[in-house]
């Protein structure tokens, strides 16, 4: 016996376009002192996606919304707010606790990064030969958890190793 529903069964795959995808990564780089792991980025190009979509139902192409509003911005700023710090809402527990999943994936094989806590559930890295000078500090929006805390330290490796140009002069 056949399965009935086995045909309407459709490709697993992204839920966002290689453009919409294209058009947050580049509206994550004009934003100063944030980078955004993974997840955010595709979050963002999901929304975005879906925005262009429902202006297509209307008549409005993706091309048209460029000018008026920069609607890959403001998917990634709507997306990101997300994972801004809410300090107030989270323990001293949870806030230690996430601090140790971040020193655990810095510090991992594959990683390979020198970092210590540091003050309030911080984490400092150390910076290597090829870490561009700026500011001490750089937001990264990422998901508070254990997965978001992977994201996290594979850029702050990037970020170690120069691989990501200079973010702090952009």
């Amino acid at each position: 016996m056949t399965d009935p529903t086995a045909d309407s069964v459709a490709a697993v795959g992204p839920a966002y376009s290689s453009e919409a995808y294209a058009a947050v990564v580049k509206a994550g780089r004009s934003h100063r002192n944030t980078l955004y792991v993974p997840s955010v980025l595709e979050q963002a190009a999901e929304l975005l996606t879906d925005l262009w979509s429902a202006g297509e139902r209307h008549g409005v192409t993706a091309a048209e919304w460029g000018w008026t509003v920069d609607l890959a911005s403001g998917a990634l700023d709507v997306v990101a707010r997300r994972y801004e710090r809410p300090e107030k809402e989270r323990t001293v527990e949870e806030t230690l606790t996430l601090a140790r999943h971040l020193l655990e994936a810095l510090t991992s094989d594959e990683i390979g990064l020198s970092a210590k806590l540091g003050p309030r559930a911080s984490v400092i890295v150390e910076r290597g030969a090829d870490t561009p000078r700026g500011a001490p500090l750089l937001t990264i929006a990422a998901p508070a958890s254990q997965a978001g805390a992977s994201q996290v330290a594979e850029i702050v490796r990037a970020l170690v190793h120069g691989e990501l140009g200079n973010p702090f002069r952009r």
